[in-house]
């Protein structure tokens, strides 16, 4: 069983739904590229929990791109909500890293 999770709510949903019908096909096809951008992980490794409450757990992810720079790339990323070993997370960018727990 696999669960795949998302990292990043794109606030221009919202103002899609809200556009009048000239504007609103515009900004559609915005959140349709955005959403193209999204690269696969799977989560191989959890390190710890961390935030100020412990809602957030870190995690190793290996990225799942075929060709270029991030192909078999392993990054270490926050997770906000329930994950597990073996999960797929879609990841917006994949340039920056979470800074390790001490």
């Amino acid at each position: 069983k696999v669960t795949v999770s998302v990292l990043f709510c794109c606030p221009t949903l919202n103002m899609a739904t809200k556009a009048k019908s000239k504007k609103s096909d515009n900004v559609e096809d915005v959140v349709v590229q955005n959403a193209d951008q999204a690269k696969l992980g799977q989560i191989i490794k959890i390190l710890g929990r961390t935030g100020s409450r412990g809602n957030v757990t870190q995690v190793r992810v290996k990225l799942l791109a075929e060709e270029g720079r991030d192909a078999g790339r392993t990054i270490v990323r926050n997770v906000k909500g329930p994950c597990r070993e073996n999960d797929m997370l879609a990841l917006m960018e994949t340039e920056r890293e979470a800074r390790r727990m001490r």
